[in-house]
């Protein structure tokens, strides 16, 4: 049995010395900063449990965070107690919370093995009620392995996207917890258990930036812009991820954004699955975000709307003839085409074949497979040609070798 620790054997830099606190707690005026482990008749008693249990006298006893792990678990009674509190695990819990908080309270450092533990104490302490309790939810919703060191914004937000109803709120008031337990005093010795930064409240789910984060210039940019260019970035942001023009790992300033919006001119949202915004009220987000960027707002020239509005006809007739389950296949072949201004009706075998010597292995594959869905539509005497590429791909379906 491992308690008298003033010899200085502990590996533990932060000691609790019993004798100091208990002579401080039964002094006339007991110091301020142990009053919020309870009054001081109710932590002496307890330390005057500890002395009982022990068996030594007070002058004895010294604890570090390992000899109080090791001495006093949270999930069972020890035997050293059990003269003391039998078999009555409530008891004793109530008794050890009394001991690890003086031990925060006096050394400024955590007793707790469990990070989310120690981090309630602390929440506890600092804010008082039930305030602690949220964190709980972080064993549940956070991965296996995963450190609370370790959140982000980006990592949180996939987190959150994977939680059920239930234990959504409760993580987010976490996360908010734990932002606000950056800066409690009490905390100050246990950053490491802390994300690096404070993450900030999470989008709702049903915001566009819950769907598409800003990367980070874009996020500069919209942080301090004026309330009506930041309710069109969002959006805007995100259509353009929806129709490729930019990728998740491209980082564009405000002045790519306002230049790449162009190309959605008249592209309607609701081709992409949006009910809002209208496509009036996409055009003015546009020209907002071409103002405040300074690259003006014009709409682009009929040409530069061609290839857009192309697809989108193309996909509201295929919509209307019953073909609505194979438009996912045709955003293989628009994704290039918009890019290169290529409308299908413009489409031929030259930039088809010059698109195929470009593409990486697996947009190729949906390229290939969004091609044959045209030329099962141009083959269909019954769908409007005037939307369609003038002539078949000229492409050959590849035969599984398994069949006969």
């Amino acid at each position: 049995m491992r308690i008298a620790l003033s010899s200085g054997k502990s590996t533990n830099f932060h000691i609790m010395n019993i004798t100091r606190i208990y002579q401080a707690l039964t002094c006339p005026t007991p110091p301020a900063h142990l009053a919020r482990a309870g009054s001081p008749f109710a932590t002496a008693s307890a330390l005057t449990l500890l002395i009982r249990i022990e068996g030594v006298p007070l002058l004895a006893l010294s604890y570090s965070a390992r000899d109080l792990q090791r001495r006093f678990p949270h999930d069972r009674v020890p035997r050293c107690a059990q003269d003391v509190f039998k078999q009555e695990l409530s008891r004793y819990r109530a008794w050890r919370r009394t001991i690890y908080d003086l031990f925060l309270l006096e050394t400024g450092s955590l007793a707790d093995h469990d990070p989310i533990a120690g981090l309630r104490r602390i929440a506890r302490l600092e804010y008082g009620g039930r305030t602690d309790e949220s964190l709980r939810s972080l064993g549940e919703a956070l991965p296996g392995g995963f450190a609370i060191s370790q959140l982000t914004l980006t990592n949180a937000l996939q987190i959150d996207k994977g939680l059920g109803e239930n234990l959504r709120p409760p993580f987010r008031a976490a996360l908010s917890l734990l932002d606000r337990l950056q800066n409690a005093p009490l905390a100050a010795g246990s950053r490491h258990l802390l994300p690096a930064a404070q993450i900030g409240p999470l989008p709702a789910p049903s915001s566009h930036l819950y769907h598409a984060p800003l990367p980070p210039r874009l996020d500069a940019a919209y942080a301090s812009a004026p309330p009506r260019v930041r309710a069109a970035v969002p959006f805007v942001y995100r259509l353009c991820r929806r129709t490729d023009l930019l990728s998740e790992d491209q980082d564009p300033t405000l002045e790519d954004l306002a230049r790449t919006s162009m190309l959605l001119w008249d592209v309607a949202p609701n081709d992409y699955g949006f009910q809002k915004p209208s496509q009036v009220a996409l055009k003015s987000y546009i020209r907002h975000i071409g103002q405040h960027a300074g690259t003006g707002h014009t709409p682009p020239t009929p040409v530069q709307a061609t290839a857009p509005q192309g697809w989108t006809d193309l996909r509201g007739c295929m919509r209307q003839h019953g073909f609505e389950k194979l438009i996912q296949r045709t955003f293989g072949v628009s994704k290039h085409a918009i890019r290169d201004g290529v409308a299908p009706a413009r489409m031929t075998s030259e930039w088809i074949q010059k698109t195929l010597q470009i593409l990486p292995r697996q947009e190729r594959n949906a390229f290939r497979s969004g091609l044959f869905v045209l030329d099962d539509l141009i083959l269909d005497e019954e769908f409007p040609q005037d939307v369609l590429p003038c002539e078949v791909s000229g492409l050959a379906r590849k035969r599984d070798p398994r069949r006969t």
